[in-house]
């Protein structure tokens, strides 16, 4: 592939609903987020919170994989991710639910939230309207608001932004105001750098896309980066219409790593991808390096990409930013249209078509 595709601004006009346009206002983005949600006002008294539950899918849910991921060892109560009609059986009057949709349309969140209100729990809900921004609010329901319009995995910050603060307010986690500063320095830098008026020379995001073409891309994490692994493969998978995995440390290290032949068909097509912090634990650090000595020829290449960031909030802030540009640079050089989610889509109407009828099989 010519490597010099990405340069040229005729690539960028397939971009149908102007995603690169979005990812250049995630500052705007950020900002609007954390001032809305500071000002909206949260009837619940953080004294009243003994465990949290986080309802989401895609990038509503994504959202609380990353947060939980870089709070992980100082969260003040415990606090699961729920992508599932049904809420876990510990949910309560004294547990916090977070009901993360971006449309507030989301099948799954709405019911968890009608099992949520059911139980007397302490609702809050993240949404751009809907059934959950309308119908629940007038149930009471506090809701923060984020404009509506987006994509919902190019309405991240939206959503990430406003989970950290409210999960701030309600002592969740301490003081979240410095990491907050620092990711938002990390998102302007990796604007600077990573950009489309960025020469492929001198930018890492598309270096890696054009490395990834016609590849199936292993993303790899652990710790605070196990949530960007999955934010990777997810807009890898709606952005460039591409297969992709993810995987974390040390897990893999007791299963996955036995999958890989160096004769079999993976040695050409995958391609792993470890996104590391310098912040690890020392064994984790070890394990990638060992990891790497002992597949890495069994792979068609592996990428160590190292996050950059003075807390661990900002750390995954900037590979969850490379990650983006990545997955939309590497639309652009598959010529596959970045914006339509087309299967997506299609999901939904058979799901309205058939209701909850009994599953069948092929026989």
């Amino acid at each position: 592939m010519n490597p010099d595709v990405l340069d040229h601004a005729a690539a960028y006009e397939i971009d149908s609903v102007g995603m690169f346009g979005l990812i250049a206002n995630s500052l705007e983005m950020f900002d609007w987020s954390r001032t809305t949600a500071l000002s909206t006002d949260v009837k619940w008294p953080a004294e009243a919170v003994r465990n949290v539950a986080i309802c989401g899918l895609g990038g509503s849910g994504i959202a609380g994989d990353l947060t939980v991921g870089a709070w992980r060892e100082r969260l003040r109560h415990p606090t699961a991710v729920v992508r599932d009609y049904y809420l876990p059986g510990w949910v309560g009057e004294d547990t916090l639910v977070i009901l993360s949709s971006y449309s507030g349309e989301t099948e799954e969140t709405l019911t968890a939230t009608s099992q949520a209100t059911e139980r007397h729990a302490l609702c809050i809900a993240i949404t751009s309207g809907g059934k959950l921004g309308t119908f629940y609010r007038d149930l009471g329901v506090p809701v923060i608001d984020v404009p509506p319009g987006l994509p919902p995995r190019a309405a991240l910050l939206h959503m990430l932004v406003s989970l950290v603060v409210v999960l701030g307010r309600m002592g969740v986690i301490s003081s979240p105001e410095r990491e907050l500063d620092d990711a938002r320095e990390v998102i302007a830098a990796s604007l600077r750098s990573l950009g489309p008026e960025v020469a492929t020379a001198d930018n890492l995001a598309k270096q890696i896309a054009l490395s990834m073409v016609g590849m199936v891309p292993m993303i790899w994490g652990a710790e605070a980066t196990a949530g960007v692994a999955q934010r990777w493969k997810g807009q890898i998978n709606e952005n460039a219409e591409m297969a992709a995995t993810w995987s974390l440390l040390p897990e893999v290290n007791h299963n996955e790593i036995c999958g890989f032949d160096p004769t079999g068909p993976l040695s050409e097509l995958t391609q792993l991808v470890f996104l590391r912090d310098p912040h690890h634990h020392r064994q984790v650090i070890r394990r990638f390096d060992l990891t790497r000595e002992l597949i890495g020829d069994a792979v068609g290449g592996v990428i160590e990409l190292a996050a950059e960031g003075q807390t661990p909030f900002g750390r995954a802030m900037d590979l969850v930013m490379l990650g983006d540009y990545v997955s939309l640079y590497l639309a652009i050089a598959r010529g596959v249209d970045p914006g339509p989610v087309d299967m997506i889509g299609r999901l939904k109407t058979r799901l309205a078509e058939t209701g909850y009828g009994r599953a069948t099989y092929p026989s």
